[in-house]
């Protein structure tokens, strides 16, 4: 019995998990669509404000296998969606702290991933990385399938031609951008090592 209720934690929190990272990409896909049209990596908005190019033919740019980030990139991606993310988990916390029956459909050792070094107890970082990371993906390929502006994106995805992806892997008769994989990859180890207490629960003396 404890066993199957354990499952069904599990199964709950991968649930919230994968909705949440859904609603999120939808909602800025749809906000990017809106915003640059069929312009898409911030080409046509603001070149000398939030549009503006940084890191072009960098290292940075490199590891991202894109031309050049920009600086909208950068203010949503590295500020504004880790800050959602972690309201997110602050919310939850203070939901479960609130309504003990509501948290224990997520507050366990197998269900919720929390990190302790010691006594303290800190965000659950692989956990919010993971959905950060799947965010990029999920987001990136929804402004392509549902780019009203953009007719032929999905096509032109699918078929290598979009510019601002620099590395393409061939499946079969398509092409998907590498980051689709190894970003999904990186993201679904991440999710399962936040899933493994014996990862997460570091003790004081461990790091001495």
């Amino acid at each position: 019995m404890l066993l199957k209720w354990g499952r069904m934690q599990l199964w709950v929190v991968l649930f919230a998990w994968c909705l949440n990272v859904f609603v999120l990409s939808l909602a800025l896909a749809i906000f990017e669509i809106l915003i640059e049209k069929e312009n898409g990596w911030a080409s046509a908005i603001g070149p000398r404000g939030v549009g503006r190019r940084l890191f072009g033919g960098s290292i940075i740019a490199t590891i991202c296998e894109k031309p050049y980030l920009t600086a909208y990139h950068l203010l949503v991606f590295v500020f504004i969606l880790p800050l959602i993310l972690s309201s997110e988990l602050l919310l939850l916390k203070s939901m479960v702290a609130a309504n003990p029956g509501f948290g224990s459909l997520f507050v366990s050792p197998a269900a919720y991933l929390v990190m302790k070094v010691g006594g303290v107890t800190l965000i659950p970082l692989l956990f919010l990385i993971a959905a950060w990371l799947s965010v990029l993906v999920v987001e990136d390929f929804l402004w392509f399938l549902l780019n009203w502006y953009y007719p032929r994106s999905l096509d032109d995805l699918l078929s290598g031609k979009i510019w601002w992806h620099t590395r393409w892997l061939t499946v079969g008769s398509i092409k998907l951008p590498r980051f689709y994989l190894t970003t999904a990859l990186g993201a679904a180890l991440l999710l399962a090592a936040s899933f493994s207490p014996g990862l997460l629960s570091v003790s004081a003396s461990g790091l001495k």
